[in-house]
């Protein structure tokens, strides 16, 4: 099974790991693996995350996950025929529907 990622997922977790190495450089690389380990599970069982639900119909499949040992990160997927998309990681005091919204402005 395979793991794709959108435009600018690698910019969110370079961001994030940063953000967890100002406290403890350790713990952001273990935040890393955990979400190395989390995707290849979605991979794995994509229908597992709660369908979230947002105004765009592009949006419609869209699933919510948690990182593994890291309960306050989100992951945001799609599940495909062979795998996951992985559209966003974000921490879960930020407004997700904000996310999605800024990314698809309504026309």
């Amino acid at each position: 099974m395979r793991v794709a990622y959108a435009d600018g997922v690698f910019e969110e977790l370079v961001s994030l790991s940063f953000y967890i190495a100002e406290a403890d450089e350790d713990a952001a690389q273990r935040f890393l693996d955990a979400c190395d380990e989390t995707f290849r599970f979605l991979a794995e069982n994509c229908f597992v995350g709660s369908i979230r639900k947002f105004n765009n119909p592009n949006l419609s499949e869209t699933r919510m996950w948690r990182i593994s040992g890291y309960r306050k990160y989100l992951v945001f997927y799609h599940p495909l025929s062979d795998g996951v998309k992985i559209l966003h990681v974000i921490h879960s005091a930020r407004d997700y529907n904000q996310v999605f919204e800024d990314e698809n402005p309504k026309e």
